[in-house]
Parts: C-alpha cells; structure tokens; sequence
C-alpha cells in the first residue's frame, strides 16, 4: 500500500471534494466555493489498470493532491465509471387522489422508493437513484414538482454496482476520513452539463484505451449506461460495442449525435471520430442517417479529459444552491 503524506485537516464550510474513478484514471479535485464563484485549487490524479488497483490509486492519486494544498476537507462526491456498473429506468404509474393539489417532493421520493426497493438484481446494489422526468396527464415535463393533475407516470433512473465494488467504496472513504454526501455515476453528471445543448437523441461516449463507456440519451434524458471492456486500442473491435450499446434503441431514438470525451490524456480522439463517420449506421443498426460526431472541448480551464470532475462539481454547486 503506498505511503501518504499526513493532511493537514482544516476544513472550510464551502471546500469540497471531487473524486472522480473514471475507467483507466483517479482524478481527486479540490474546490473552493465563494458566493457564486468555484475555485480549483488543486488536482492529483493516478492511472490504473484493474478494479483490484482502485484502492491504492485512489490513495496516491490523494496523496499527490495533499502535496499541493494545505487544507483538506471533510466532504466530497464520488464520481464513478465503468466497472460492473449497470442501470435501469422504471416507469412509476399511479392515479393520484387529490388531482387538484401541486406534486411534492415527498410524494415523488415515495414512488421512487417503492421502486428501488422492488429491485432485486443478485450480487449488486443500488448505489444512486432519481426521477429523470415524469407525465402528467399525459404530458411530459422533466420536473413534476409543484404540478397537478391525477394521472403520474414517473421515469425512476437507478444505477447499481457489484456489491463487492460498493465495499470497496466503503473502505475507500472511511480510510480517508471523508463523508461522501453522494456517489453518482459521472456519465450522468455529464449529461446533466450537456442539458444547455439541448440534446434529445444522443450518445455520450466516454473513451478509454482499453475501455469505454456509452451514455444513451433518449428525448434529453439518460436512458442507460453501458460500459465495455474495449477502448481505442483495439478500433477493429469497437464497431460491436457500439452495436451492442445501441441495439435495442428504436429507430425514431436514434442519436442525432455522438459527443466523445476522453477518459484521460492518453486517449487519441481523432481516429476514433473517423471510425465512427466510416461506421455503417444503416446496415449494423438500421439507422437512417449517419448521426454527427463532436469531440468534447475544453470547459472553463477544464480540459476536455477533466470534463467529468468539471460536471461533478457543478452538481455539487447545485445542490449548494437548492
């Protein structure tokens, strides 16, 4: 196990932590929030190359940022990728008694609890859970708090993992004294950012050089995650992942585009994009047209590999905000 360094523990109310286990890299960053502003103050990151090297990973990766800061806060978010992630959408449908009276969140914490306690998959665990978006009445809205109306269809997103990774985690933040206020997947974080581009069918994908991980959006909201244990390194192998992240879409949900971000420095975007552009879309899945391939940019500083610590973070302002 590597040696860390000893923090120097003087927690600020606003600092937070961001602790991003992307699928070949840690990323721990920390930020400053005064007012209305977020601050990077420092980022210490490590490769790794097997779920059995997360731990210490993680563990040097905070060790370097310790030698950049002086303080180290107390609370954080764990963003996570790949792995044995899996996820699910489950339609919540009931008539509501008093069609007249405005939705509350408690009303919609319920349903989504009756629902992730009705989920049963052998060997994992639901680490993260949220209504992507809901019909009222039969119209569709992304949020139905404060609406009225008598018949509720809510769209109950939850993400799990192998039990043994959830340990894992478990072991991680009590060996780093850190309460994680959430741990959400990171691709969904990134959806969330990518909301102001007004994305209704899309894929997100997320690549790695062995591994990659494809977020499908339907009508603006994650309808899954799908990771793989193939990357850029083996191109003549990706057009089946892709097959197989897309397969069960129908034809009127197909991407209009595929937005790439790196999931380190390592990762060459650009061949990728051309084999995506040379991918048959019609005779492999059946899609008409050939959607539009976009490499993720850099965001505010944030290099475009650092986007999913970025989308983190602003999830973390959000909730500070509400």
């Amino acid at each position: 196990m590597p040696m860390l360094k000893f923090f120097k523990r003087k927690p600020k109310r606003r600092d937070f932590l961001v602790l991003e286990i992307g699928l070949e890299r840690i990323t721990c960053a920390l930020f400053k929030q005064e007012g209305g502003t977020l601050q990077l103050s420092g980022v210490g990151r490590k490769k790794f190359f097997s779920q059995e090297e997360v731990f210490d990973a993680t563990l040097e990766a905070l060790d370097a940022l310790a030698a950049i800061v002086p303080d180290f806060p107390r609370r954080g978010v764990l963003g996570v990728s790949g792995g044995s992630l899996e996820t699910t959408t489950t339609i919540a449908r009931y008539d509501r008694p008093k069609p007249k009276h405005p939705i509350t969140q408690k009303e919609t914490e319920e349903a989504l609890n009756k629902v992730v306690e009705s989920l049963e998959v052998p060997g994992k665990k639901i680490f993260f859970s949220t209504i992507a978006n809901a019909r009222i009445d039969s119209v569709k809205v992304t949020n139905p708090l404060g609406l009225k109306g008598e018949k509720v269809e809510l769209s109950c997103f939850a993400a799990l993992k192998e039990t043994s990774e959830i340990a894992l985690f478990d072991r991680l933040v009590a060996e780093i004294d850190l309460t994680v206020e959430k741990i959400v997947p990171t691709s969904f974080s990134v959806a969330k950012l990518l909301e102001q581009k007004n994305l209704k069918n899309a894929l997100i994908y997320r690549a790695g050089v062995t591994k990659s991980e494809f977020t499908v959006l339907v009508d603006g909201h994650v309808a899954e995650i799908f990771p793989v244990d193939l990357g850029t390194e083996e191109p003549e192998l990706l057009p089946f992942a892709w097959q197989a992240a897309l397969k069960g879409l129908e034809k009127g949900n197909a991407p209009a585009i595929v937005w790439l971000f790196a999931d380190n420095d390592e990762v060459a975007l650009e061949p990728l994009k051309e084999n995506l552009l040379a991918f048959a879309w019609n005779s492999r899945l059946g899609f008409g047209l050939t959607p539009k391939i976009e490499i993720a940019e850099p965001i505010h500083n944030f290099s475009a590999s650092d986007i999913g610590v970025y989308a983190l973070s602003q999830g973390e302002v959000e909730n500070e905000a509400a």
